[in-house]
């Protein structure tokens, strides 16, 4: 294929130069013949000469241009001057002035060399024929009859002939293909009635110089430039139409432009076929001051140029050249955002937009393939599942939650093998699939291992963030199980983990299924019970140790459900943080228990102190403060008392600290809960409008041990100085009690005093005013009350 273009071009260069040589050959005996005579000539004659060269040369640079690929097809109208130079000269001479016009003419323009010598050779050779056919059409009758019109109107026809099908021939030759693939036949008609109607214009010119007055062939000047201006209008609005179309083929293809490789060669070969004669290509630097470029900018992308410029050095390009190349360069940066809109589409299918790992739909088709592939050894699931993150996330605001998401996804890659899997299954939730394992310690050694590196501190946004992680394993036991199987077993096995004390790792057994058949079942009945707000509400009193009096309440939430029985809270309320019904249910018990609260103090005929605990889901709740506040106001009597872990206290978090501070300014009490148990720090009882706090029953159940006498001792000293109130849990003997009086505590609860009981109970409680407190006197406690 390559030899035949090769041997096409060679045939058409030496057509070309065929064509030179024949016209210089016909040329060249008449010019010599001209010139020779042009000392007998008379010195008009010899300036209309000169015109005719000079109008010729100008007529040239407007003529009919046919576009094509290889090479355009231009069909010029200076064949007038031809005309009218035979009609008041004589052969001889017209043909010699023609060939030197024509030569000068087709020679000086900004051309290929090849164009230009052809164009000069078969100008010629045309002339040459529309002179023989005229002086053949016409004989001896007079050159402005009738007659001697009919023949330059057939002269004229087949020169425009020739001239047409010759080029067409030789542009054919060079590109393989048929001579009526190359001409718009449904135009040549058209061509070729303009072409002779025009050139009829210098039978005109004739005319008009035979008559007495001359000059008026002046007047002819007005529509030959008229149709000079028109011709030229009707090419540049056909090279308008070729770049339109350049561009509308490359909008058109640039949807199927499969890749980057693709996309560059299409630009390239489009800006060629858009800006015809010229190369192009996609380079780094910016065009030189003889060429034009557009800028491809794409977000991702170094910045290149499409580059172009004229395969003919002299050529210049126009600003409707930079509009077309801009257009073009504007559907390349389309196609790049489309291709890399693809790929971000392609990578987030298969992919965590947060994380960067694998999603669940990767993962599960891994661990179907491994499982399918069951001679490579034995296959592992470890699901992983932050503990604390809820938290974290409700504490700290989501910034910090996905930022320690993505630190912890990292660090999960840092323990894995190559050839293992990592994913986010959802939430805080991580898969890991371990494929080709010779036994079960190799997967356990993992999940130690994500075991301690998500045990160190996270550096955040926020400052260091401490988690754990809880993670189930389980293994391909039974040839039965499926994908989703396995990913359950491992979940199942997780949340063991998380119910046998969080920050640990454990293995999947088949009786777990009914432990988490067990767990589901609890939620669902949960998620009824919040939705009828059938959790009900208990009190328990909080007694004054030196004179019994019942100073107040503490609400606490109990849930019977008719199926599960008595759920203890510690469970329920683990399950309504894990599902995300907390605010919720907080809500409906805050509301209960204030509406008891009312009915209490109405019994008492005083104000009477209600406390009641809040999750640290509910504290991040933007309403909660104004619904404290509401309450507070709408009945005074009611003393509410907001009871806070100390993880809340803890929290940096400036919205968590300006919550608290909300939630004291709408008028209530704070209460620290459980003191003691977890990571205490007298810095935050300075730091935050803390009112009471409360000992955990653990140092309570410990007094005889004289490290933890000594410890409550300095707590309640410590609260003393700060002007704290002190209330002491799980008060369950009088000997406590009677410790508890002595290190000059304020307050107790306990099942010593009463158990937490229904509103009727407590307005019993209330009415009555005080717990008998006399057998703290004895040396034997007397029993509970």
């Amino acid at each position: 294929m390559a030899a035949a273009r090769v041997s096409r071009a060679t045939v058409a260069v030496g057509l070309d130069v065929a064509i030179f040589v024949a016209g210089l050959l016909a040329a060249v005996p008449f010019v010599l013949l001209g010139v020779g005579r042009a000392g007998d000539m008379d010195p008009g004659r010899l300036w209309i000469d000169v015109a005719a060269i000079a109008l010729v040369y100008v007529m040239a640079r407007y003529p009919l241009t046919i576009p094509h690929e290889s090479g355009d097809i231009v069909i010029g109208f200076e064949t007038c001057v031809l005309v009218f130079l035979l009609l008041t000269g004589g052969p001889v001479e017209a043909f010699a002035v023609w060939s030197i016009a024509t030569a000068i003419a087709n020679g000086t323009q900004r051309k290929a060399w090849r164009s230009r010598i052809f164009n000069v050779g078969i100008t010629i050779l045309c002339g040459a024929l529309l002179v023989l056919v005229y002086t053949v059409a016409v004989g001896d009758a007079d050159h402005l009859s009738a007659r001697s019109l009919a023949a330059v109107m057939a002269a004229c026809a087949v020169f425009f002939s020739v001239d047409l099908f010759v080029t067409a021939g030789t542009l054919a030759i060079e590109d393989g293909c048929r001579i009526r693939d190359m001409v718009n036949w449904s135009s040549v008609a058209l061509g070729l009635a303009c072409f002779v109607s025009v050139d009829t214009l210098g039978f005109l010119a004739a005319v008009l110089s035979r008559s007495d007055q001359p000059w008026t062939m002046l007047l002819l000047l007005v529509p030959v430039g008229t149709i000079l201006v028109a011709v030229n209008s009707i090419s540049e609005t056909r090279l308008a139409q070729l770049r339109l179309t350049g561009l509308l083929e490359a909008a058109t293809h640039a949807p199927d432009w499969s890749d980057d490789d693709q996309i560059e060669r299409s630009l390239v070969l489009q800006a060629q076929r858009t800006l015809r004669h010229t190369t192009a290509e996609l380079r780094d630097e910016p065009p030189a001051p003889h060429e034009i470029g557009a800028a491809i900018e794409v977000e991702g992308r170094p910045v290149r140029h499409l580059v172009v410029q004229h395969q003919v050095s002299g050529r210049v390009f126009d600003e409707r050249d930079r509009a077309a190349l801009e257009a073009l360069t504007a559907v390349g940066v389309s196609a790049y955002n489309r291709r890399r809109l693809s790929d971000e589409m392609t990578y987030l299918a298969r992919h965590d937009a947060l994380t960067g790992l694998n999603n669940r739909a990767v993962f599960t088709d891994r661990l179907g393939q491994a499982l399918e592939n069951r001679r490579r050894g034995l296959v592992a699931v470890l699901y992983a599942d932050l503990d604390g993150f809820k938290e974290v996330n409700d504490l700290l605001g989501h910034r910090v939650g996905d930022q320690l998401l993505s630190l912890a996804a990292q660090r999960i890659m840092g323990c894995i093998r190559e050839q293992d899997t990592a994913a986010r299954l959802g939430g805080d939730e991580f898969g890991i699939l371990l494929d080709d394992l010779t036994d079960e310690s190799q997967a356990h050694v993992i999940a130690a291992r994500v075991l301690e590196c998500l045990g160190d501190p996270f550096d955040t946004i926020d400052g260091q963030v401490r988690v754990r992680v809880s993670v189930g394993v389980a293994f391909n036991d039974d040839p039965r199980d499926t994908a989703e199987i396995l990913i359950n077993s491992a979940d199942t096995a997780m949340y063991v983990a998380k119910a046998r004390g969080k920050g640990r790792v454990e293995q999947f057994h088949p009786a777990m299924r009914a432990a988490e058949l067990d767990r589901l079942e609890l939620e669902a009945a949960l998620r009824d019970a919040v939705r009828d707000d059938r959790i009900t509400v208990h009190y328990q009193p909080v007694v004054d140790l030196v004179t019994g009096a019942v100073d107040g309440f503490e609400a606490l939430a109990r849930w019977h459900d008719p199926q599960l029985g008595q759920v203890p809270p510690d469970i329920f309320i683990a399950a309504a943080e894990r599902i995300g019904l907390i605010r919720q249910l907080g809500r409906q018990i805050l509301a209960k228990a204030h509406a008891g609260g009312r009915e209490l103090a109405a019994a008492a005929g005083r104000p009477v102190s209600l406390g009641v605990n809040l999750s640290a889901l509910q504290v991040s709740d933007d309403t909660l403060a104004e619904e404290v506040r509401l309450l507070a106001e709408s009945f005074a009597e009611v003393q509410l008392i907001l009871e806070l872990t100390e993880g809340v206290m803890l929290s940096n978090d400036p919205v968590t600290v300006a919550a608290i501070e909300g939630l004291k300014s709408a008028g209530v009490r704070l209460a620290i809960d459980d003191f003691g148990v977890g990571y205490s720090s007298v810095g935050y009882l300075h730091r935050l409008p803390v009112d009471i706090l409360k000992i955990d029953k653990l140092f309570v159940s410990e007094l005889h041990d004289p490290r933890s006498h000594a410890l409550v001792e300095g707590v309640v000293s410590m609260a003393r100085a700060m002007e704290l109130t002190v209330v002491t849990e799980g008060v369950e003997d009088w000997s406590s009690a009677r410790s508890l009086r002595d290190l000059h505590c304020d307050l107790a609860q306990g099942f010593l005093f009463s158990r937490p009981v229904p509103l009727e109970q407590a307005k019993a409680l209330i009415v009555a005013g005080h717990i008998d407190v006399s057998p703290m006197s004895a040396e034997v406690g007397a029993g509970a009350f």
